[in-house]
């Protein structure tokens, strides 16, 4: 396999089904691209494999898939993540806010409040954590506002964290 090959691999599953239509040869030949750009990293795909993100986990493949993406630094992927995060694909919104807390860039912060609101609460958690690691305190009176919406126990307590890191800073 070469780069290009991997990568129309990686435009084929953009995105990949939900999990439960996936058979073992999808599972299978994306796994195979993602082990090639594992051992043979290159900014070409980055994008391809965020837009590959759907609702699931691909059986674990895209915990590997986040892994080769930890791998760029932040001025290679802050502007696909800044696309994830927005995109109205809510697998691709949910892993790039996920994938933020990596990148921790203040460049991500207007598209991380995009969702703040989510209707998603695993989202709205990664977007709190997220935030909280990139550390700006401009954002301080919308966590504040979006704890007082409480729908969600586990949200509820990542905000209350992100909230309590960002106020100790100085």
């Amino acid at each position: 396999m070469n780069r290009e090959q991997a990568i129309q691999i990686l435009k084929k599953y953009s995105p990949m089904p939900d999990d439960e239509d996936l058979t073992e040869e999808m599972i299978d030949e994306y796994a195979k691209a993602i082990i090639y750009f594992e051992k043979n990293p290159h900014p070409s795909c980055i994008e391809p494999i965020m837009m590959t993100f759907s609702l699931d986990d691909c059986y674990g493949v895209y915990e590997h898939a986040t892994c080769v993406l930890r791998e760029f630094s932040n001025e290679e992927v802050i502007p696909h993540l800044i696309r994830a995060i927005q995109d109205k694909h809510e697998g691709r919104r949910y892993w790039g806010a996920d994938l933020a807390k990596f990148f921790p860039d203040v460049r991500l912060v207007s598209s991380l409040l995009t969702c703040i609101d989510d209707p998603n609460d695993e989202i709205r958690g990664y977007v709190a954590y997220a935030l909280s690691k990139i550390g700006d305190k401009s954002v301080l009176p919308i966590l504040h506002n979006r704890l007082l919406k409480k729908r969600d126990e586990d949200v509820c307590e990542e905000l209350k964290q992100a909230i309590s890191k960002l106020e100790r800073l100085k």
